[in-house]
């Protein structure tokens, strides 16, 4: 755990922060470069900039958003409440909120400036896991988001409401190494398409596989289960990839992706 970064008297800098913002300028960077080498006139660097800084904006505010309300007697009690709310730096972030809000930032750009929103949800599709699977670095130093007690080797202790948990699954680790081989994935099958949207629901069905995973360890320490002994994001994560499945066999018949034509000299069609 390494939740401060450095301070200087009353001037605090916590790691979470600056690894989230590292995070983001990944993603965004790594989709400006894709959209210049696709070099697709459709979309251009600069409409990919664009969205993507909205993206994160409404990312953010989704995911804080819906973090609070589900611990809202958590911020409700807080000392410095309302203003607790607003310490993102902190941690405290839904993965979902954030997912939604992402995703309905960039449908708006989308219908406004006549772009694929098929197209822009592949390109920044490994963007987001690779956000991700950084952003999940911030929270193993930040010392949120660990699961239930373990005896194994790797397991770790972490300062949280005032006390050391005993050795706990490390749920951070294995979920951003999970995500950097979904990343990988994903940037394989980027160039071997056979549809648009293709890339996008595949990233719908990693991260969801990814995050029910997860909750397995998190159960009953930081997640809650609600209902057939699943939590409350497992249940999600199980409609969010039931709807990656439908989308799949829907977008195959009515998006192909047709691949380019070489058009060959003409001495070699007539010899």
């Amino acid at each position: 755990m390494f939740p401060i970064l450095f301070h200087h008297g009353a001037f605090v800098v916590h790691t979470f922060g600056p690894i989230l913002m590292l995070a983001f300028l990944a993603a965004l960077g790594r989709a400006y470069t894709v959209a210049k080498r696709q070099n697709d006139p459709a979309i251009s660097p600069d409409n990919v900039l664009d969205v993507g800084i909205w993206m994160i904006l409404c990312g953010v505010l989704g995911a804080r958003l819906l973090f609070v309300a589900l611990s809202w007697n958590q911020y409700r009690h807080a000392p410095d409440f309302p203003g607790s709310i607003l310490k993102v730096w902190e941690g405290g972030l839904s993965f979902h909120g954030g997912l939604f809000g992402g995703i309905a930032a960039a449908v708006v750009y989308c219908l406004i400036k006549r772009i694929s929103i098929l197209k822009i949800a592949d390109l920044f599709a490994p963007s987001v896991m690779v956000a991700y699977a950084i952003g999940r670095i911030g929270c193993l130093l930040n010392g949120c988001c660990y699961g239930g007690p373990t005896e194994m080797p790797w397991g770790m202790r972490f300062f949280d409401d005032g006390h050391w948990t005993a050795r706990s699954h490390p749920t951070q680790l294995y979920a951003s190494l999970l995500s950097f081989a979904l990343f990988a994935g994903l940037v394989w099958l980027e160039s071997r398409r056979a549809y648009l949207g293709q890339v996008f629901c595949w990233y719908l069905i990693g991260a969801s596989v990814e995050r029910f995973l997860m909750e397995i360890w998190r159960a009953g320490t930081t997640s809650d289960v609600v209902a057939f002994g699943l939590t409350d994001v497992q249940l999600l994560c199980f409609a969010m990839a039931s709807v990656a499945l439908v989308g799949m066999v829907l977008l195959r018949r009515r998006y192909p992706v047709r691949p380019a034509v070489t058009r060959l000299p003409v001495e070699a069609v007539t010899h």
